[in-house]
């Protein structure tokens, strides 16, 4: 959602369980949320309007949430700096004058995406457009300069040329060789396996379609198989990258506050028969009418007759169920370790864990336990 008015919002960080009560909650009370961030299941970060400020703290701490306000902006920063003795206010304002006057000179040249084109040749052709460190550089000088470059160095395809504070930052791309261009002969894109996050990218071959931080589904392109060549057109090749990624492992187990169980009633009935040689001769056939029961059957075999008799024994029990208390204190610590194994059993191998924790909610009836796994791997 876009932000109406920056300068009358605080920029929050929440962190808890339950996160989707938020929405629903801020959307009862009329709370605006602007640039969300959900971070992972327990963090999410906002943008919130001074004037719901309160309210929204006030919900966060029903909830039992973490709030921590990470950024003032407008008025509200103010405000935060006005806090402090005037003499610190004073510094910061001569501290933004200098940096201010500062700002028009340049101390610092950076220079990505050159491998082959040496970086004094780059500084060498601007200087020779009057661009070097230690020198009042305006915008006007920057605006021919990105052409320049390419004529000048003819192993720079694209190149661009930004002014950022006291830094200028050139990024070049150099022209692809003709061994580069046969080494590219066949496609493929490099895909999620699973549901995943982006913890390091580095791609040496194919374009990015994903960045670090970014949370990808399962089946989404993170590399696709193809670049560009110096005159933009677009070249199929196989995708190379080397990406760590994190996710996580969870499982779930419900222990209900009552238990029913089933326990004897103290009535039985038996019944018997004879076999020989497959032959059944009746001994004992009471008749049971139990709704619910549970049998034992106990084979005897008869060693003092002559004929090799065996007595069949069946006995049944008549059964009943009774709700019985249950006591998750008590049983906590077995029902915990019981689900974070089942978690840990779904780690893979080559993933690594990071870490194990345990969330438990509470409803009417029941407590549920959920375990999480979070491992990294290598792509």
């Amino acid at each position: 959602m876009a932000m109406k008015n920056r300068f009358k919002n605080v920029h929050i960080h929440i962190c808890g369980v339950n996160l989707n009560r938020l929405y629903r909650e801020c959307q009862k009370q009329n709370i605006c949320l602007n640039n969300i961030n959900r971070i992972d299941y327990k963090n999410i970060q906002f943008d919130v309007d001074v004037a719901s400020k309160k309210k929204l703290l006030n919900l966060a701490k029903n909830q039992n949430w973490q709030v921590t306000i990470s950024k003032n902006y407008g008025f509200e920063f103010v405000k935060s700096i006005l806090k402090f003795r005037f003499g610190i206010v004073l510094g910061i304002v001569l501290f933004f004058a200098l940096n201010f006057v500062s700002g028009f000179f340049v101390w610092n040249i950076k220079i990505y995406g050159n491998s082959r084109v040496p970086a004094e040749q780059i500084i060498n052709v601007l200087k020779s457009q009057n661009i070097s460190t230690g020198r009042v550089v305006s915008a006007s000088q920057l605006q021919n300069i990105e052409k320049i470059l390419s004529n000048s160095i003819t192993d720079i395809s694209l190149c661009s040329i930004i002014k950022k504070g006291t830094t200028i930052i050139v990024n070049i791309k150099e022209k692809l060789q003709s061994a580069d261009i046969q080494a590219i002969n066949s496609a493929k894109d490099i895909v999620a396996p699973q549901n995943l996050t982006i913890v390091g990218l580095s791609v040496s071959n194919g374009t990015a379609l994903k960045k670090v931080g970014d949370s990808v589904k399962q089946g989404d392109v993170i590399v696709a198989g193809y670049v560009f060549d110096d005159a933009g057109n677009k070249l199929v090749c196989k995708a190379n990258a080397t990406i760590l990624a994190k996710t996580w492992h969870s499982a779930t187990k419900q222990y209900q506050k009552v238990k029913t169980v089933t326990q004897r009633t103290g009535k039985k009935a038996t019944s018997s028969f004879l076999s020989i040689f497959g032959w059944k001769f009746n001994v004992k056939m009471p008749n049971t009418s139990y709704n619910l029961f549970e049998e034992e059957e106990k084979v005897t075999t008869l060693k003092n007759n002559f004929l090799p008799f065996k007595l069949h024994t069946k006995t049944t029990y008549q059964l009943c169920t009774k709700q019985v208390k249950q006591n998750f204190e008590a049983d906590k610590d077995a029902v915990v370790k019981s689900c974070s194994a089942e978690a840990f059993k779904q780690v893979r191998s080559g993933e690594t864990v990071c870490k194990m924790f345990d969330v438990i909610d509470e409803t009417a009836d029941s407590f549920i336990v959920t375990s999480y796994v979070e491992v990294t791997f290598n792509l």
